[in-house]
């Protein structure tokens, strides 16, 4: 568990940058954060949270219902889609 990725928040669960941002995201009203050069943004059916990197082509997608439930660094890293 690294650094919290948002004012307000006590902790961040995931991996990496990626991870943190995204769950980060799940836990606000936030239609849609940055933070390090990234943006984590709901897909406009809900479905997916998709953390793009700001400088680069890099997408990270993650299965929102999972997103929300996690409760670890583990099941944030298990919420994200395989490419």
């Amino acid at each position: 568990m690294g650094h919290c990725p948002l004012p307000g928040l006590t902790m961040a669960f995931g991996h990496d940058d990626t991870d943190e941002l995204a769950y980060a995201l799940a836990q606000t009203d936030f239609d849609a954060v940055e933070r390090d050069g990234y943006r984590a943004e709901w897909t406009d059916d809900g479905t997916e949270v998709r953390v793009h990197s700001l400088e680069t082509e890099e997408t990270a997608r993650y299965n929102a219902e999972d997103l929300v439930r996690a409760e670890s660094d583990r099941e944030v890293s298990d919420a994200k889609v395989p490419e």
